[in-house]
């Protein structure tokens, strides 16, 4: 029997018994008795060290880092893959039998929401709630492969992809992210979990009420929550879903402005029209006067594009009351805009898998999100090792950690 270490391979010869009190004259090794590797002949610490360096590296450069440590080849691309989506159901597990339980227990309530919060008295509390969605390259389903690729090749993310005989337009994958401010003014990273081929078994709603439920549920006062996002539609209906209609909403300040010069690229006459209309627009969106933009619009712009034109106009309608005085606001030493969640979405799925060439499936992509989370809200140790994580004071010498 060999079994797969930190410190290479270990060959040994197991004695096999049988249970002589059992109707069933079955033999049982050592390991089967004692409860040791009850799936794969790879100790808990390879392959913690293998999933944390899936999360920032790619799974072929995985393989040479662990030959490279170990001095001989033990996990396959294909292995790490699985021991990544295997921990990441696992993880997911633990979390939808939290999410039901916490939204099934009667003794805690949803903690009543604030309406009015004065968002520019520098010393008034508030708790943050960020959301963005961050997409990567879906991996096509028909791919046509080089005779020479192996069939054990991994699936679900693909660095180097073949040529498909078709340009079709793979589906991206999508995952949604949530920041909630807790107690101690931390942020904690928010992911629906998963099931063994990526989709959601909890909605993203859902967990994240939860979560709310777990920290506040013991608020007397009305919780002060305000939540910086940009002006996607699914974000809203996921907020309003959790927080209810009066939660306060600030439309982040820097996708106002991308979108505004977006538009007045198509809309302005030439370069020289759209400088001097972007200068004022900005000028008072800065301060959070919305209708004299909207006024300067429909008087002063002679659109190019009528359509866009009248496009801009609706957005800052739409979004009047989100649109608030950023100036005032920054004065006070407040967050204004969603740079949190925006890097945050970068440090759980862009740094490892928006890349050149690569591809993803659902399953692949979020359980390295799953991982990431974990390791980005300091779950990593108790996750992957609970009862040494629970008797020591120490943190434990993880790959994670170092």
């Amino acid at each position: 029997m060999t079994i797969k270490t930190l410190h290479g391979r270990i060959h040994f010869k197991v004695q096999r018994f049988i249970d002589t009190t059992n109707a069933i004259d079955q033999e049982q090794s050592y390991f089967d008795l004692t409860g040791q590797f009850p799936e794969v002949y790879i100790t808990p610490r390879l392959q913690e060290l293998t999933a944390h360096y899936s999360t920032l590296l790619s799974y072929k450069e995985v393989d040479h880092l662990i030959v490279r440590m170990t001095g001989e080849k033990q996990i396959s691309d294909q292995k790490a893959w699985q021991i990544v989506n295997d921990k990441a159901v696992e993880i997911s597990q633990s979390w939808q039998t939290q999410t039901e339980k916490t939204l099934n227990d009667p003794q805690w309530s949803f903690p009543k929401i604030q309406e009015d919060i004065d968002i520019y008295d520098p010393t008034s509390r508030e708790v943050l709630v960020l959301e963005d969605a961050i997409q990567v390259r879906g991996q096509k389903e028909n791919r046509v492969r080089k005779q020479s690729v192996k069939e054990d090749q991994v699936e679900d993310s693909v660095e180097n992809p073949p040529k498909a005989a078709k340009k079709e337009k793979s589906p991206a994958v999508f995952t949604n992210i949530a920041m909630l401010q807790k107690k101690n003014q931390e942020f904690e990273f928010i992911v629906a979990p998963i099931d063994e081929k990526g989709q959601e078994t909890v909605s993203f709603p859902d967990r994240l009420k939860a979560r709310v439920i777990e920290e506040y549920h013991d608020e007397e006062k009305p919780l002060p929550v305000v939540a910086i996002t940009d002006g996607a539609k699914v974000i809203r209906q996921h907020l309003y879903a959790v927080f209810g209609l009066v939660l306060i909403i600030i439309l982040d300040g820097y996708h106002l402005g991308k979108k505004v010069r977006e538009l007045m690229s198509m809309i302005a006459q030439n370069k020289e029209e759209k400088a001097i209309h972007l200068k004022f627009i900005f000028h008072h969106l800065w301060v959070g006067q919305v209708s004299t933009v909207i006024n300067y619009l429909e008087t002063e712009v002679k659109p190019k594009n009528p359509e866009k034109h009248r496009e801009l106009i609706n957005y800052l309608d739409k979004h009047r009351n989100e649109i608030i005085d950023y100036r005032r606001r920054k004065k006070a030493g407040k967050m204004i805009g969603s740079g949190y969640i925006e890097k945050g979405c970068d440090q759980v799925i862009g740094h490892r898998q928006k890349k050149k060439g690569m591809s993803w499936r659902e399953a692949g992509s979020r359980s390295l999100g799953i991982l990431r989370v974990a390791e980005l809200n300091h779950e990593w140790n108790h996750l992957w090792f609970p009862d040494e994580a629970a008797n020591d004071s120490e943190p434990l010498p993880l790959a994670a950690n170092s």
